[in-house]
Formats: C-alpha cells, structure tokens, sequence
C-alpha cells in the first residue's frame, strides 16, 4: 500500500465511526411529559433541556450539547412541539453541556435569549474552560456556540409568558452565573442540587464559592414541597433533608476554599462559619 493510503483508510474508518456514533447519541435522547405543560429532553450525555408551554410561545430553560441539537429538535417534534413556538430561552449558567447549544438555537428559532449578568461575556466569547467545554479529566472536548443576551438578568425580576410568571433567583455557588427560576411550585435548579442531595462540581474557573453555595442551598429552605427540576437527573420535591445534605457537603469545602483559588467572600459572609457550624 502506497504511503499515506493506510492513513487515510484510518481517517476514513474513524469518520465513519464518530458519524456512527453521533447517530446513536441522537436516537437516544429521551423526551418526556413531566406536568400536562412541562416537557423534559433528556440526551444520552449533557444536562437536562425543559420547555413549558405557554399561550404566548414555549419557554426554554437550557439547550444541552451542541452536538445534540438536531436529536433535541426531532425529540420535540415527536411530542408535537414546534421550536419555533419558542419565544424564550433561559440560561441556567453558562457550562458548555447546559447552554453550549443556545447560541445555535437563538440563531435558528429567533427568539430571545435571558441570563444573568455574569454569563453574558462568557456566552458572547465562550472561553472552553471556564464554559466547561474543555475538561480533558473528564472527557469533555466540546463546542461552544456564540450567543448573544437579550434580557440581562441580576435576580429579583419577574418574566411574564403567557400569564406564567417567572421569577428569577440569582443562585451563586456552583458557577457565579447560576440562576433558579421559580414557576409557582416548580423551581429550575440547575446544577446547585440533584434528587441524592448531590451538588455541581466546584472548579476556581467559572467562579465557584462554597461560602456562596452553601447561602444559596439555604435560601432553597423557602421552597420546601416544590417541585425541583435539576439539570442532571430527574425532577424531585425538595425537602430539609435533601436540602441539608446537600449544604453539609458544600460546607465541607469552606476551609479549603482559598486553597482551590475560590475567591474570598464579601464581608457581609464573615460570620456564616458560625451559623453553619
């Protein structure tokens, strides 16, 4: 065989198995009716997309993977859902496997994309590993669509869709973008807590501060009974003993947080050593 054939072969054989591959990446994505306007999109990797339906358009929270766009929209259709009834896209935090889709689907669908204040550089200009993009210790070598923000978001404001009111919580901790947002007793949580009590992974580079998590898990005591839609996992009713699990391992991280390069907590947190105790 001539010189540079065999390589070729190989690159070919190697193509045809990563097209291979993504085929069947697309053929699983899992959808799912959670409430009679709640929907559920769950691909074979990445985090958890929603959509509820309004009667002003489909509310979005998170898009996943990229690479999972073309398996998401089949999925919604398959439920009746039209994507181009989407007239709200929300940003849970700006990591690569929840929203390294958003820029792709404002693009596609033209509708406006909602996120907090600090994820909008990260968003415009996606940096692969503070997005969480590129991880090689975890496997992750990710694309990363550019995405505007169309509505700025600090905490505190209330987005209203077709008469469902959706009140944004600003939910530092686990990424310094993190939001919850409250729709009357159901609450997006993200990646701050999962069904076991589990928490996000906490890494110095997009901003994470277990001082920070551990207020934000606190401040969840307040939606006790509700339903909470986790970006990883399935859907679960909040309660004290999930909720503490969860804040006695966030706490655990405190004293070694300056260690890991977290930053150090506004005054206003000096005191919280006491009352985690």
């Amino acid at each position: 065989m001539p010189p540079g054939i065999g390589q070729a072969v190989q690159r070919t054989r190697s193509k045809k198995m990563s097209q291979q591959k993504n085929i069947a990446a697309d053929n699983a994505c899992k959808a799912a009716r959670i409430r009679p306007n709640l929907f559920s999109f769950r691909p074979p990797d990445g985090g958890v997309v929603y959509l509820l339906d309004t009667s002003d358009g489909l509310a979005l929270v998170d898009t996943g993977f990229l690479r999972h766009r073309n398996s998401i929209t089949r999925a919604m259709t398959s439920l009746d859902l039209d994507p181009r009834r989407i007239s709200i896209g929300f940003v849970s935090h700006f990591h690569a496997d929840h929203v390294g889709g958003m820029g792709w689907w404002r693009k596609r669908f033209g509708f406006p994309v909602a996120a907090h204040e600090t994820a909008v550089q990260a968003m415009a200009k996606p940096d692969l590993i503070a997005t969480g993009a590129f991880m090689p210790y975890a496997g992750l070598n990710e694309q990363f669509a550019k995405c505007a923000v169309d509505i700025t978001l600090r905490g505190g404001e209330t987005i209203i869709r077709g008469g469902i009111r959706f009140r944004i919580i600003y939910a530092p901790g686990h990424c310094v973008s993190s939001i919850h947002i409250l729709v009357s007793d159901m609450i997006f949580v993200g990646d701050t807590i999962f069904a076991n009590g589990g928490i996000g992974w906490t890494d110095v580079h997009w901003g994470s501060n277990p001082e920070d998590y551990v207020e934000t898990l606190d401040r969840l005591r307040k939606f006790i009974g509700c339903l909470a839609l986790p970006a990883h996992g399935d859907p679960f009713v909040l309660s004290d003993r999930v909720i503490s699990k969860a804040v006695k391992t966030a706490a655990f991280h405190i004293p070694f947080e300056h260690g890991m390069g977290c930053p150090r907590p506004p005054s206003r947190y000096q005191n919280r050593r006491r009352r985690i105790g």
